[in-house]
């Protein structure tokens, strides 16, 4: 009995099967160490820091206003329709010292709306004095290196104000905070290098009726 074998059969006639595939080599899921992926440290940068705050606010408090400023044409009896503060505060170191922190006199500039005895309208420049009291949210030593930063508003508090004469008291609501600020320098951590853990193997069998922390 003849055998007929064919190229890629068995004896039997049947077609081979084809080999497997070889699996090919799965790439690493993570690196060894995390340095690789990390971006690089920035080095140094400054930063804000607040070593003393304070702040004043006024409901209604009369503030003595002069009003030298007006025109000579300008006739009594005066309304003052409108105050408001559209510049910057100005401030010096006042004579009252405080030791757990720093005392501030602040002069907070005020534009005033002033109308006469003939119905004319003028606009007249006053200033108005408060003194700031910063306490220090640190050491009382490090306070010397600090900058002051003040921000102040004042307005009309209620209707317009009715004055008689060239100097009068009016009704302000004023606000003003101040802090004392100090730049100070923070370094940027570096990245860990230490290695990350590797999975349990073989794979735990998770069984709901057994509990893994007896």
């Amino acid at each position: 009995m003849k055998e007929n074998r064919r190229a890629g059969s068995c004896g039997c006639g049947r077609p081979a099967p084809h080999p497997a595939p070889r699996p090919e080599p799965r790439p690493p899921e993570r690196p060894d160490c995390g340095c690789a992926s990390a971006p690089a440290p920035c080095g140094e940068y400054l930063m804000q820091r607040v070593l003393a705050s304070g702040r004043v606010y006024r409901r209604r408090a009369c503030y003595p206003v002069s009003l030298n400023a007006l025109p000579e044409q300008a006739q009594p009896p005066f309304t003052i329709l409108e105050a408001v503060s559209r510049c910057p505060p100005c401030w010096e170191d006042s004579s009252c010292r405080d030791r757990h922190g720093m005392t501030l006199l602040v002069t907070v500039l005020l534009t005033l709306r002033i109308r006469d005895g003939n119905g004319c309208v003028y606009t007249v420049s006053t200033e108005i004095q408060e003194e700031l009291r910063l306490r220090c949210l640190c050491s009382a030593y490090e306070c010397w290196r600090g900058q002051p930063m003040i921000q102040a508003s004042a307005r009309l508090a209620g209707r317009p104000c009715p004055c008689d004469g060239l100097c009068c008291d009016v009704p302000l609501e004023v606000c003003i905070e101040g802090y004392l600020i100090s730049p100070c320098t923070v370094g940027r951590p570096e990245a860990s290098c230490r290695p990350r853990p590797l999975p349990w193997y073989p794979e735990p069998i998770y069984d709901p009726y057994i509990d893994p922390w007896r």
